[in-house]
């Protein structure tokens, strides 16, 4: 004998109720940070405006010398005193800051004053129909 039961599905009210937020729109954005002794590294970064202030780079030379500032007693201050940071150029979506991020890499790998080592591009070129490279050289 078959017995059939009729399923019974459950919603929590506040999964019915709960207004979803929007995602706040994000900027992809190309960057450099530049070191006193006139090195600099070039990035790309969809951080937040606040969490872009502070945020320099994910280099492990970068890395370093924040974490001297922070031992030597440092402060956001000092450690913008230190580092100085560009923003190159925004876009509006993902593909094309990080092919120009890698172009610009590319561009600056034989300057000795360049840090950047690593070079990692995974991008759909289906998005990038329209992608126009820009010129640029760092400061300095």
């Amino acid at each position: 004998m078959c017995v059939r039961r009729k399923a019974i599905t459950l919603t929590h009210i506040n999964t019915i109720m709960a207004k979803r937020k929007k995602k706040p729109i994000q900027t992809h954005r190309v960057y450099c940070t530049y070191f006193p002794d006139g090195r600099y590294y070039i990035g790309y970064s969809c951080k937040t405006d606040k969490q872009f202030e502070k945020y320099f780079g994910s280099s492990t030379k970068i890395k370093a010398v924040l974490e001297e500032s922070k031992e030597a007693g440092g402060n956001a201050l000092l450690v913008s005193e230190l580092l100085t940071k560009e923003v190159i150029i925004e876009y509006p979506t993902r593909a094309p800051a990080k092919m120009q991020e890698f172009l610009l890499q590319w561009q600056q790998r034989h300057d000795d004053n360049c840090i950047n080592d690593m070079l990692h591009v995974r991008i759909r070129a289906s998005f990038l129909k329209d992608f126009e490279p820009i010129k640029w050289s760092p400061d300095g």
